[in-house]
């Protein structure tokens, strides 16, 4: 386990909150394929200008044993394809609804309820956010470790629909408390929601083998589980259609020896997460959306 922390990547949606504000009441009389027009138009402006996405992006479609010129086009069908994701977040601030095709449902059911806690752990790869919009969390609790730095507009809607949903919002302090609160939630036997693929106030990671070569992997939710010895799952919410997104519900693996230390139990635990997302991201390459040297 190393010490590291990404520094090229920021969390924050394009755009002031009064765009933002005026963007969610279009939504509600404008429809949609409207918005995403709007977006293939833009997308050529974002290559241009913003270069460090751009190579980073390019380099992934390499990576993937892609030829330049598909390359090239592949970086497109990406930032487009984060173009209807983030549009389709400020549509569901307006109301409007999608269609959610879950897949390994029963997994997160049967952890709900059970009186244990678990954690659930996402990634930057199609819309993860989507889930805690509309699927409903009965019976548990969850709170979700959330980037502090978005801006107003987001974080109210946010908090508002989250709230109806049954989630709490838990954003990240430089003091560490959040994981604090993060452990009292598993302690009351709650649901702890996380991302697991970039690293958020503590610097540890474990290096992981994925697609073909070494990256970083935050310590953080795979140690929480493996210290208080709860389950965890993955889940990948994949955008399939105009209105409609495919839920993944994976197991992430612990370890059963009893004599094993946390920090192994962890590492195990992150590396098969890995595997998990690479598998995820090869089905889903144009939602790989981490625009900055993953393998750094």
């Amino acid at each position: 386990m190393t010490e590291y922390k990404h520094t090229d990547w920021h969390g924050t949606t394009d755009g002031t909150p009064w765009m933002q504000r005026t963007l969610i009441k279009l939504f509600r009389f404008i429809p949609i394929v409207f918005f995403y027009g709007v977006t293939a138009l833009v997308i050529p402006f974002y290559m241009l200008f913003d270069r460090r996405g751009y190579r980073a992006s390019y380099r992934f479609f390499r990576r993937l044993g892609r030829g330049p010129v598909r390359s090239f086009l592949s970086v497109y069908a990406n930032e487009f394809r984060l173009g209807q994701v983030v549009m389709d977040r400020f549509a569901l601030y307006a109301g409007r609804r999608f269609r959610l095709d879950v897949d390994g449902k029963d997994l997160f059911d049967r952890l709900k309820t059970s009186p244990a806690g678990f954690v659930q752990v996402s990634s930057h790869v199609g819309n993860p956010e989507l889930a805690g919009y509309q699927l409903p969390v009965e019976g548990k609790r969850m709170h979700v470790l959330v980037f502090p730095g978005e801006t107003q507009t987001v974080m109210q809607q946010r908090a508002a629909v989250f709230e109806r949903m049954n989630i709490t919002m838990v954003p990240v302090a430089e003091d560490l408390s959040h994981l604090f609160a993060l452990n009292a939630a598993l302690l009351d036997g709650e649901i702890v929601g996380m991302p697991g693929d970039r690293l958020f106030g503590s610097t540890k990671s474990f290096t992981c083998d994925f697609l073909g070569a070494p990256a970083r992997f935050p310590a953080g939710p795979f140690l929480l589980a493996a210290q208080r010895e709860v389950p965890m799952l993955a889940l990948f919410v994949m955008k399939e259609g105009l209105r409609r997104y495919r839920v993944l519900v994976r197991s992430v693996g612990m370890p059963s020896e009893v004599q094993m230390p946390a920090r192994l139990r962890a590492e195990s635990m992150a590396r098969d997460f890995a595997g998990l997302l690479e598998s995820v991201t090869r089905r889903y390459p144009t939602q790989w959306f981490n625009f900055y040297d993953f393998w750094q």
